[in-house]
């Protein structure tokens, strides 16, 4: 199986690129309140996060194409479906089951996993069209 790596780096960037219009304008505010962040401060170090963060992105990214190539989602809707399906199975269990666990505030787990969704379809989406 070839990979188109192109293909690949769009839709890990296109994680970092959602993540920003999904934590700045339209759900920052209320993540920053969720989170009990200081006063709108963040609480990492921007280049070494972001660096790792893009890191996971290109594994998730990989991995999702592998998926789509076994299921053979050759168009939008289809690469949508497999980045829901992945997000249901996958993100939204997971981060439901530790929000359990941890007793994190449903309004934070709601904006987490939202912003998966939407990351994961709109990678399936890049990964199925541009093969």
């Amino acid at each position: 199986m070839e990979l188109n790596y192109l293909a690949v780096m769009a839709a890990a960037l296109s994680g970092l690129v959602v993540g920003a219009i999904w934590y700045g304008p339209l759900f920052g505010r209320q993540w920053l309140l969720a989170s009990q962040a200081e006063s709108g401060r963040p609480r990492f170090a921007f280049p070494g996060v972001y660096s790792v963060a893009l890191l996971l992105s290109m594994i998730a990214a990989i991995i999702m194409a592998m998926i789509i190539h076994a299921f053979h989602a050759t168009n939008a809707a289809q690469g949508a479906l497999v980045g829901f399906l992945m997000w249901l199975g996958l993100i939204a269990t997971v981060r439901l089951t530790e929000a359990l666990f941890n007793r994190t505030s449903l309004r934070m787990v709601l904006i987490d996993a939202g912003y998966r969704l939407v990351w994961t379809v709109v990678m399936g989406m890049i990964l199925a069209v541009w093969r």
